[in-house]
């Protein structure tokens, strides 16, 4: 790690009264800088800190109370590559609603996705072949929408079954999350895994069905927003693996309202946060 000198480093305030920078200063010859600001407005407001760097912005964890310094107020910037970088999928998460009063269930899918390389992988072009990041989704998807996630809905397209992802990826961990819908005869419903994958995690609001695959196991289930899930969880996903959904039409039921995307991918947010605050005290 080597301080950088001279990189505009900018302030901002983010509340439900008013959002927009603070302040801003240049780092100094040992990368360093100081804001004194003061906390106004509501209490639910976040501050943070962003600095820029070859064209790409990095931010802190939000600032919290009193004195800020040292590690909490530290931003890493990276050196950017257009070629391809080593990629892994930490974990990929679905979620499988009841069938609603159109035949049609929600799904939602959250990725974890880990640049394992010391710089940020950027798009040259915002054609497929340059996308940094890419998976496939069922034949007769519908409604697809991005959810609350690191990456934006506009750096994300969706096109003949293909998701592909443009925003840049730096080193780290950042999370994907989207939703569509599914015909309930679509189902038996078969996910390949075109990655290894080190967490999958599916969860059905349903009594009855059943998730298959390689070390696919059920495991106790969940309530999100006073709505019963069953889990199924696997460890070490391979790659070109398979698994299979097996879901009856049940009755007509209640979708997925977007409440429940949000609560779902902040929950396997915290999730993946425990883990890697793990996996980070083992090392």
């Amino acid at each position: 790690m080597n301080p950088v000198s001279g990189v505009w480093v900018v302030l901002h305030r983010v509340g439900p009264d008013r959002a927009g920078p603070l302040d801003s200063v240049r780092s100094d010859p040992r990368g360093r800088y100081a804001f004194k600001y003061v906390r106004t407005g509501s209490e639910d407001a976040i501050y943070f800190v962003s600095a820029s760097y070859d064209g790409i912005a990095y931010f802190t964890p939000p600032l919290a109370e009193g004195k800020v310094a040292g590690d909490d107020g530290e931003v890493t910037v990276f050196d950017t590559t257009s070629h391809t970088v080593p990629t892994t999928l930490r974990g990929h998460h679905v979620v499988v609603s009841a069938v609603d009063a159109n035949g049609l269930r929600s799904v939602v899918e959250v990725y974890d996705l880990s640049n394992d390389s010391s710089v940020t992988r950027i798009a040259p072009t915002d054609t497929p072949k340059d996308a940094t990041w890419q998976t496939h989704l069922p034949a007769g998807v519908s409604n697809f929408r991005v959810g609350q996630g690191d990456i934006p809905a506009s750096a994300v397209s969706y096109t003949r079954g293909v998701v592909s992802v443009y925003a840049p990826i730096a080193p780290g961990i950042k999370q994907l999350s989207f939703s569509y819908s599914l015909s309930a005869k679509s189902f038996p419903l078969k996910l390949f895994f075109y990655n290894d994958t080190g967490i999958y995690d599916m969860m059905i609001e349903l009594l009855v069905g059943s998730v298959t695959g390689p070390h696919v196991r059920e495991v106790d289930p969940v309530t999100v927003e006073g709505r019963n899930f069953r889990r199924f969880l696997a460890s070490d996903m391979p790659r070109n693996a398979v698994a299979v959904i097996d879901l009856p039409p049940p009755p007509s039921d209640r979708a997925i309202d977007p409440r429940y995307m949000v609560a779902i991918t902040l929950l396997i947010g915290g999730t993946m946060v425990v883990a890697l605050a793990q996996a980070l005290r083992r090392r």
